[in-house]
């Protein structure tokens, strides 16, 4: 149980588990089928937790790897298998206020220092380091949050868990499946068919296109990047009155909302 304010949560791709932040530093993972924590808390930031954020069930599945931001300046990964830190990215100066696992496997991390960085996340290598922002960057968005959010499920609620959809959802090849006819009364064919899935979805909503990410910043502004392509904006956003404090991305990725303290909301 937490201690302090519950500051952010996020549900794993593939359902299975919930992770909440606090104004304590500590992070607390969920069993949402029992509504019970699974073990104790996770220690290692020093200062409040800003962002929590899934490894995309398309990259791995089932879901172990989440990373977290902290106003102490850093971002982590974690392990609930393992239920401990495995990477620490320190490279900001000042408080990272935000942070998206693309589905690429990079991450993404925005802070008060007016920077976005990318990381790998093998050891946790800077990879590109994004400049531009006057001010501090508050939110970050990508182009492909949607499928990354709900991995192989959509709004009919599907569920994969017949051999018989699993067959229909293009999980391996028809050989393994052959030579390993016991598996199809296993779990291990769902968790197949969740990576498989999502990585269709993600594929498809992807297209030929790199992703992309969108910044908000207390400099009134946003950004559209392409980080895979260049560490240069592809185009400036302008029209609010004052911070930007939310950006999102439309499901189908053509459309950005931002929200402002000027009391707007803009598309």
């Amino acid at each position: 149980m937490h201690k302090n304010w519950v500051l952010c949560i996020a549900l794993s791709p593939d359902g299975k588990h919930l992770v909440s932040g606090s104004k304590a530093g500590e992070l607390q993972c969920w069993d949402p089928q029992t509504s019970k924590p699974s073990g104790n808390p996770l220690i290692g930031h020093k200062k409040w937790i800003t962002g929590i954020s899934w490894e995309p069930v398309h990259l791995r599945a089932p879901c172990r790897r989440f990373a977290s931001s902290s106003k102490d300046g850093d971002a982590r990964i974690w392990d609930v298998s393992l239920r401990k830190c495995v990477i620490c990215f320190s490279g900001h100066t000042l408080a990272v206020t935000c942070l998206k696992w693309g589905g690429d496997g990079v991450i993404y991390t925005g802070s008060q220092d007016c920077t976005i960085k990318v990381w790998e996340t093998s050891q946790g290598k800077l990879i590109r380091e994004l400049k531009g922002h006057g001010h501090w960057v508050n939110s970050l968005v990508l182009s492909t949050e949607y499928v990354l959010r709900t991995g192989a499920f959509d709004h009919t609620s599907k569920q994969f868990t017949s051999p018989e959809e699993m067959k229909e959802a293009i999980i391996f090849s028809e050989h393994w499946a052959c030579m390993n006819p016991n598996a199809l009364l296993t779990g291990i064919l769902v968790m197949f068919s969740v990576h498989s899935v999502a990585l269709e979805r993600f594929n498809k909503m992807k297209g030929n296109a790199p992703e992309r990410l969108v910044s908000g910043s207390d400099d009134f502004t946003m950004f559209l990047w392409e980080p895979a392509v260049s560490k240069h904006p592809k185009t400036r956003m302008t029209g609010h009155q004052q911070l930007v404090n939310h950006v999102y991305f439309s499901p189908d990725g053509q459309w950005v909302a931002s929200a402002s303290f000027d009391k707007s909301v803009k598309l």
